[in-house]
């Protein structure tokens, strides 16, 4: 004849399933079958993982990122290229604002 250990208390009979909430998680979409009345999470179900792409998907996705750098490189080569017109086109565009019979700003080092 066995005791009922007062440490270890004999595990409760099963809840009925209306105290069981079956939800879906908003993060992993997971399936997830919650304890209504404790809120513990009682099974968690995760999405089956997506077939692995083939060889040929791969190929294509490759050759479409190799062709994006490729745009972007030359874009940005462009750019460079065009930097020293742009900033020569600021420069003419600023001293046409200058005031020339305005006296010249106050530098730091002026006032020392």
């Amino acid at each position: 004849m066995t005791m009922p250990n007062e440490r270890f208390p004999e595990p409760s009979a099963p809840q009925p399933s209306a105290a069981r909430l079956t939800v879906q998680c908003p993060g992993c979409e997971a399936e997830l079958i919650v304890d209504t009345a404790t809120g513990a999470v009682l099974w968690h179900q995760p999405l089956p993982a997506p077939p692995p792409p083939s060889l040929d998907e791969l190929v294509k996705s490759q050759d479409a990122k190799r062709q994006e750098v490729a745009q972007r490189f030359e874009r940005e080569r462009r750019a460079l290229n065009d930097r020293g017109r742009v900033l020569d086109e600021k420069v003419k565009e600023s001293l046409k604002r200058v005031d020339p019979s305005a006296p010249p700003p106050l530098r730091p080092i002026d006032l020392d």
